[in-house]
């Protein structure tokens, strides 16, 4: 039995005592909760963006949909642990220039894996109202070549390049970031402060359900890939990393920036 926490902004706190970046304990509690769709909404539809957070755990926690197997050795599928952290970073500046936003995240889901299964209580809750945009936020391994890979799998409806690329300049190109320049391929480019390289993404998400079904209802759709260092603050499970700060602004001031564009 899954929960559904729907949250308005005018009663719900998110940092602890007006401390940026350290979780109220009622999020902290929610965060480190199972099979919960935790849903905050700041104005009203249609929403300049929706950020999902589909399988977002607490740190420690490795796995997800432990009753399935996925085909893997393990049960269920790795987590993305306390990657809502930096998503909420980026609601929050949303948040406070007044501009139309929906946070849905997916907390420990055990039967299923949520942005893979159009029917879960996710994919419902994220195209459960109109919006500009669906960006997805993932975590990836200390292994992965790029800090930030950022995505659309098969969504035709934008460029992930064009986002990748300010997202670099706005970073001031301190981390690796790379962004798939073709659509349905793994083909990249890393961005670098003088020059473009040519890479592959590790993850270009072509098979995301939630992906293929923005772009039949014509949405715009992004997914991001961040390493544990804008996920995990060593010491503090409850906060967000500085890393995910500097990313949660920089996301939010692109999304700002490119879903009011012509």
């Amino acid at each position: 039995m899954h929960k559904m926490m729907n949250i308005s902004m005018e009663d719900f706190r998110i940092w602890d005592k007006d401390a940026f970046g350290v979780f109220s304990h009622n999020l902290s509690l929610l965060l480190q909760s199972q099979d919960t769709i935790l849903t905050l909404r700041t104005g009203k539809p249609p929403y300049r963006a929706v950020l999902g957070v589909p399988h977002q755990a607490p740190i420690g926690q490795e796995r997800i949909a432990e009753s399935t197997d996925l085909g893997r050795k393990a049960p269920g599928r790795p987590s993305d642990e306390n990657a809502a952290s930096y998503a909420l970073v980026a609601f929050d500046a949303m948040r406070d220039r007044q501009i139309p936003c929906k946070l849905v995240i997916a907390c420990h889901f055990t039967s299923h894996d949520p942005n893979k299964v159009l029917d879960s209580p996710y994919c419902q809750e994220i195209f459960a109202e109109t919006s500009q945009l669906l960006v997805e936020c993932h975590g990836a391994g200390n292994s992965s070549p790029h800090d930030i890979e950022m995505s659309s799998g098969i969504n035709r409806q934008l460029k992930a390049a064009d986002y990748g690329s300010r997202l670099a300049s706005r970073l001031d190109y301190r981390y690796s970031v790379a962004a798939q320049v073709a659509g349905g391929t793994s083909r990249a480019k890393a961005f670098l402060r003088d020059q473009e390289e040519e890479v592959k993404l590790r993850l270009p998400a072509l098979k995301t359900t939630s992906l293929k079904a923005a772009d039949s209802r014509g949405i715009p759709a992004l997914h991001l890939e961040a390493k544990p260092r804008f996920r995990i603050r060593k010491g503090d499970p409850n906060s967000v990393s500085d890393d995910g700060k500097n990313l949660g602004k920089a996301l939010a001031s692109i999304i700002i920036e490119m879903a009011s564009a012509p």
